[in-house]
This record gives C-alpha cells, structure tokens and sequence, in this order.
C-alpha cells in the first residue's frame, strides 16, 4: 500500500487514530458533486475534468452524472481519475478515463497540463498541498468538498487563504456523510460539517462569497 507523499502534514492531525482509514479514504456521496455541480452550472462539456483522490469512483460517478444530464455533452473520456491505490470502481469503465495509480503529491504525477477543473475530496491530513498542487493545475477552477473547518489555521491561512482564498464557499443548511472505506450501508447522520469551497480563475473578481447549500436528499 503506498502513502501520500508526506509534505504538507498538519502536526495536529491524528493520523495514527486507529479509527481512521489508513489512506483517509472517505467517500462522497455521488449526488452531493452532482448538487454542486447544477448549483455552479459549469460548463464541463469540452474539458479535461481531473479527479486525483477518486477512491471507488463515486465522486467520478457524481461528475459523469451531472454531464449526462446536459445536451450535447457526452465527450465522458475528458474526466480522468486517479488514486494512490488500485480500488474497485462503481463506475463504467467506458465513461471516463482510469488514468492509473498516482500520487497527487508526488513529483512525477502526470496530469499536469491540460486540466481545466480538478474535483476532489481529499484526504484531510493533506488537504493543504492537495489545495496548493489542484491550483497549479486547473486552468478553469478547482472544486473542493472539505470540513467547514478548513478554513481556520494560521498555516493554511499564510499559505493558501490569505492570498487565494475560495472565490465562493458554500455550506452545508443540513449535514451529509462522507462514508469510510467507501462503505455506504452505514446510514448514521454526520458529526462533521462540510462544505464546497471553489476558486472560479476565470472570474476577474476574486472578493471570496459566501453561500449555503442543501443536501441533494
């Protein structure tokens, strides 16, 4: 089993918590990226959509929806994923590109170029460089489902916030699960709350806003 290239590690972190996920893989309910998605209205039709923490491909599978459910928009190779580990996918192999087993964080990660959006939810212990490294990447936006608590910390203030804050936030009215191990037969309610944080680098307005958003269920 590989690991996340270890910069950017908070020193608060429990990553030794034995009740974690050794990878922090938690997966996101398809219909949440899909809510998000028809909230933003964006315009995936003709661009090269990376997905680099995809875990079993349910958040793949939320962006595939959404794109199904335009006209005219049925290019589903342009969303590529990738995942530290090789996991079983829920989603049909013919309608996006499995670009391979990568680390995101890791100096020869491939997608470099071309990506005009990156959609995740990453693993919480590296959120930041995640942020950092999906902003050098994404030529359009970067999509982040995250804790509403990313945004509190000096560190990640200094590196990210103060200087390229999200664009536009939205927070959850009600709260949704993320599902360890991509099990989702526990149907328990959520003690976190999340929210979607987006940098739009296409706006030429930067002012951060906020939003609120309900869950799709």
């Amino acid at each position: 089993m590989g690991q996340y290239h270890t910069k950017g590690l908070y020193n608060t972190y429990k990553k030794n918590n034995k009740e974690r996920d050794a990878l922090d893989y938690y997966a996101t309910p398809p219909e949440e990226v899909t809510n998000i998605l028809n909230v933003l209205d964006l315009d995936l039709s003709c661009s090269y959509i990376l997905e680099p923490c995809s875990g079993g491909g349910h958040m793949v599978k939320g962006i595939l929806d959404y794109i199904k459910s335009k006209p005219h928009s049925r290019e589903f190779w342009r969303v590529i994923a990738t995942d530290i580990k090789d996991r079983e996918s829920i989603v049909d192999p013919l309608d996006y590109q499995n670009g391979g087993t990568w680390d995101f964080l890791a100096d020869d990660y491939p997608y470099n170029e071309d990506i005009e959006y990156v959609i995740m939810n990453p693993p919480y212990a590296t959120i930041e460089p995640f942020v950092i490294r999906g902003l050098e990447i994404a030529q359009k936006g970067l999509l982040l489902l995250g804790r509403l608590q990313f945004l509190e910390g000096k560190g990640r203030y200094e590196a990210i916030l103060k200087d390229n804050p999200p664009t536009d936030t939205y927070v959850y009215v009600d709260r949704i699960r993320c599902y360890k191990n991509g099990d989702f037969s526990n149907a328990e309610s959520s003690a976190q709350a999340y929210a979607w944080f987006y940098w739009d680098k296409t706006k030429a307005d930067k002012t951060p806003t906020l939003h609120w958003i309900r869950r799709a269920n």
